[in-house]
């Protein structure tokens, strides 16, 4: 089970609210051909408003590919994105070609995605919020 809500500052509730693996035809996809790039479309919120509000550094959304079977386990890409006193966030991850093997042996090519959401202050200081997303599982095949 994910665990999608968001811990490290009292009084702020949030919750990862989706996850998709999307290849640049714009549908969503769970099989992905290894010779084009594909994105991680991650959305957050955050509540209530007056905590929100308060808010004005940067999310960085980080995401990761586990292999399911023989393959690398690896940083896949990371994009910050302003935090505005908002209550709803998108952000979305272009991972490049290559980033992963596809599923040619030795690799199996299937991998489970894992998401990491932190907050920075406006002075770019680290800080104790955070939030984890699992999943979906995903497969990268050599046409």
């Amino acid at each position: 089970m994910s665990d999608t809500d968001f811990d490290g500052l009292p009084g702020l509730n949030g919750a990862v609210t989706g996850v998709l693996i999307r290849d640049h035809d714009g549908n969503p996809n769970k099989v992905i051909d290894n010779e084009l790039p594909f994105d991680v479309k991650v959305d957050w919120t955050v509540n209530p408003a007056a905590t929100a509000v308060l808010l004005e550094g940067t999310w960085r959304v980080r995401a990761y590919a586990e292999s399911i079977g023989p393959g690398p386990e690896k940083a896949i890409g990371s994009v910050d994105v302003q935090a505005t006193g908002g209550l709803a966030y998108t952000a979305t991850i272009t991972v490049p070609v290559n980033t992963l093997p596809a599923d040619v042996p030795p690799d199996s090519g299937v991998y489970k995605l894992v998401v990491v959401i932190t907050y920075r202050t406006h002075n770019n200081a680290p800080t104790e919020i955070a939030a984890f997303s699992e999943g979906p599982t995903f497969m990268l095949r050599q046409p």
